[in-house]
Order: C-alpha cells, then sequence, then structure tokens
C-alpha cells in the first residue's frame, strides 16, 4: 500500500531552495555553517512525531517551534506515528529526503509494518509516500503480515554504481527468532535489508538481504570512508545479551567494512562507544563542518542522554561530551544534517512566527479586550495563511512582528 499526499507545515523559501554546488556525500562545503538535528521525542503518539533542533557547534542544540512537531505524524504515517527519522541533502544540493519508522509503540512492538519515504525542497513542506510491506510485495515469501515483526529505521546513501538512492533499514520477522539465556523468551532476529527509491522518491525496489550479523542488528548507518576507499556500517547489537562468535552481545554500537555498498561487510568484533554507557541505540555519523573530523552520536535512553563522540579515520572515537535531553529538547534516535546560514535563518524566523502564532491562539480570554477578541480569528486566519504559504522572508517576519505587537 502507498498513501502519497503533499503536506504543509509552512515556511518561505525563497533562500532555502536556491541551489548549492553538489558536493561529495560525506563532506559538507564551505557555505554550511550549523547543524539540523531531526528526531522524535519519545514514545507517546504526541512524542512519536518529526521535531527540529538547531546547533552552530554539532554537540548543542536548541529546539525549533519550542519543540513542537514540525509535521503531524496523523498526516502522514499509516499508523499515526512515526519513528527514527533519517534526513539527509540530496547530490543536486536544495532538495532533501527523510525516511521515517511508520510505526506507533502504543500498539506494541511488533505491530510495525512499514516506512515514510518524505521529499521537500525547503526543510517543511514535504510530499509523503507511506509503504506498507505486506501489502506492497504481497508476492514476497516470509513478509507476510503475520510473519512479519517490523521495519525498523530507515536510512538514505547514494549508490553511485547503481546512479540511484538506496533505502536501508531493519527487518524482523517471528520466523528468524532465537532462544537466549531466558528459556522463556526467543529473540526477535533482525537482518539489515536494502532497496533503492524511484526517481520521485515515492516507491521502493523489492527488499535484498544487506547484513547479516547473526543476532539481531537494527538502527544501520553507512558512510563512505574516502580515506579508506570503503564503506562503513555502524549498527546496533540488538536485543537480550547473548553469545555470537565467543562476542558477547549488550546493545553497543558496533562497525563493519567493505569495498561495496551493498556487501558483504566484515565484522568487527568490539564497541565503539564510550565505555560503560549501556544501552545505546540509534547511532548516527555526520561531518564536523571545516574540519576532516566526523561526529558519531547515539541515543544513551536510559541515561537521559545523547552522547557525541569524534573521530578522523570513522574507526578510533574519542569522547566529547554528554548532551542532556530535557525541557523541550528531548530527542530520541535522529539525524544531524549540516545547513548554510540562509536555511538555519528561514527555519528560525518560521519558528519565531509558528511560536507567535501559538501564543497568541492559546492566550488567556482574561487577558484579552472585547476588541481583541474581535480581532484575533481574523487576525490568526492571516497568520496561518502566511506560515502555510512559501513566501519571502520579510513577509513572516512582518506578521511575527504584527502578532507580536497585538493589543
Amino acid at each position: 500500500m502507498k498513501i502519497r499526499t503533499w503536506i504543509t507545515a509552512g515556511i518561505w523559501a525563497a533562500c532555502v531552495g536556491t541551489a548549492c554546488p553538489t558536493q561529495s556525500q560525506n563532506r559538507p562545503d564551505n557555505s554550511y555553517e550549523s547543524y539540523l538535528f531531526a528526531f522524535f521525542s519519545d514514545n507517546s503518539p504526541y512524542g512519536e512525531q518529526i521535531r527540529y533542533a538547531l546547533s552552530r557547534d554539532g554537540f548543542n542544540y536548541t529546539s525549533l517551534n519550542q519543540g513542537r512537531p514540525i509535521v503531524g505524524s496523523d498526516s502522514i504515517a499509516l499508523k499515526k506515528s512515526i519513528r527514527d527519522p533519517y534526513l539527509m541533502r540530496a547530490r543536486d544540493g536544495h532538495t532533501f529526503y527523510m525516511v521515517m519508522t511508520d510505526m506507533r509503540s502504543d500498539d506494541g512492538w511488533q505491530s510495525n509494518d512499514g516506512l515514510v519515504l518524505m521529499k521537500s525542497h525547503d526543510l517543511i513542506h514535504w510530499q509523503h509516500t507511506a509503504i506498507d510491506f505486506p501489502t506492497r510485495f504481497p508476492d514476497l515469501p516470509g513478509f507476510d503480515r503475520q510473519n512479519l515483526h517490523a521495519v525498523w529505521a530507515p536510512q538514505i546513501i547514494w549508490d553511485e554504481k547503481v546512479g540511484k538512492y538506496m533505502i536501508f533499514y531493519s527487518i524482523g520477522r517471528h520466523d528468524w527468532e532465537y532462544p537466549t539465556d531466558d528459556p522463556n523468551f526467543k529473540q526477535p532476529y533482525f537482518k539489515l535489508f536494502y532497496s533503492y527509491a524511484n526517481e520521485d522518491f515515492t516507491d521502493i525496489t523489492e527488499p535484498k538481504l544487506l547484513f547479516d550479523f547473526g543476532t539481531a542488528a537494527i538502527d544501520g548507518d553507512i558512510i563512505y570512508n574516502e580515506k579508506d576507499g570503503n564503506y562503513v556500517l555502524f549498527f546496533k547489537d540488538e536485543g537480550r545479551s547473548v553469545m555470537n562468535k565467543k562476542f558477547r552481545t549488550r546493545q553497543g554500537v558496533m562497525r563493519a567494512t567493505s569495498r561495496n555498498l551493498t556487501g558483504p561487510y566484515e565484522i568487527e568484533w568490539r564497541h565503539v562507544q564510550k565505555k560503560g554507557q549501556y544501552p545505546v541505540e540509534g547511532s548516527s555519523v555526520f561531518p564536523l563542518i571545516g574540519s576532516d573530523e566526523y561526529i558519531l552520536m547515539y541515543d544513551c535512553y536510559a541515561q537521559g542522554f545523547y552522547q557525541f563522540c569524534k573521530s578522523n579515520d570513522l574507526k578510533h572515537f574519542t569522547f566529547v561530551q554528554n548532551t542532556k535531553t530535557k525541557g523541550d529538547f528531548t530527542p530520541r534516535h535522529g539525524s544531524v544534517m549540516p545547513v548554510t546560514r540562509a536555511e538555519r535563518e528561514q527555519l528560525e524566523s518560521w519558528s519565531a512566527l509558528a511560536v507567535a502564532i501559538h501564543d497568541l491562539r492559546t492566550r488567556p480570554v482574561p487577558t484579552l479586550t472585547l476588541k481583541q477578541l474581535e480581532e484575533r480569528p481574523a487576525l490568526l486566519t492571516e497568520a496561518q495563511k502566511v506560515l502555510d504559504t512559501p513566501d519571502a522572508p520579510k513577509a513572516g517576519q512582518s506578521m511575527t512582528r504584527k502578532l507580536e505587537k497585538f493589543k
């Protein structure tokens, strides 16, 4: 099943849509100066929605829209909730892709059967397609509704050889479950699969096996190591601790490499995150602007912080800091993408207007005069129209000032 629409959350896109030079898949060019973090915030239906935060240094982030969703999950996902958003810039420099898990955890961890694909030219207005695997691939053995356990954590990478965007994700199936130290519990077995997106980014090809860890593996992230000329796959050894080829799994971040994007991958039997911080999940790697270093971040969800490490070889990582998740910034499994100054300013302007609209809409009646009560509905309608319509930055900024001066 595919459900496709255009979702408008509102932003003016005069500068965001400008083209920038095509760059390498990993390394940002000199025009980038900030970082955009896309994430979901918790396991509630309200938390399982796309949120944004910005950073100047890549380690410390400030939420946009006061931590409220950027796009409502009920408008894009079959499950009306999403998790694990992955955001990337296309090779043309001004198109953006985002993929995410179509899942509501309230329905159970074995209730998810699909993904959401999204495409945008301004980071706020999104074309989306929800793909339900049992319906989309009815003749694929083992992928029927009864046997499919879950489809989790998709990400995207450009396949130079094929000339297409490859989407890779974790698949769990009931017929793959294996025993653990607890005789009453069988661990769902997750393997990494991949598909190719079509040109419109509205459909994917039949899943093919990418990586089999031997026990459950999820949250794959692939990046090309230009120095070594190979692809590096970061993943989480998922589930209850078991022995896998004399290696004790414990929900940590691991590393595998291959000369070919689609494998086979050679596993390094070690955890790469800082010792003593377990469990962790949702690892993501992104380049540090103006440097030859990379940042590895992951969600230390049991400790209440995101952990950041850095490396100049994608092999050895040095701990940088733990970024507390609190207030309106409580990220769970997400991704980071470098952005230009113009893109950052546009997002900040959109956020300011969205906040101003929310503040006026929720302003208590006793604080308003009768005249203000009469004027408020029309003013809010005008402001929402500006928010929902791509326009020049000055229009949004002017509307924000008008709302803030409402007396």
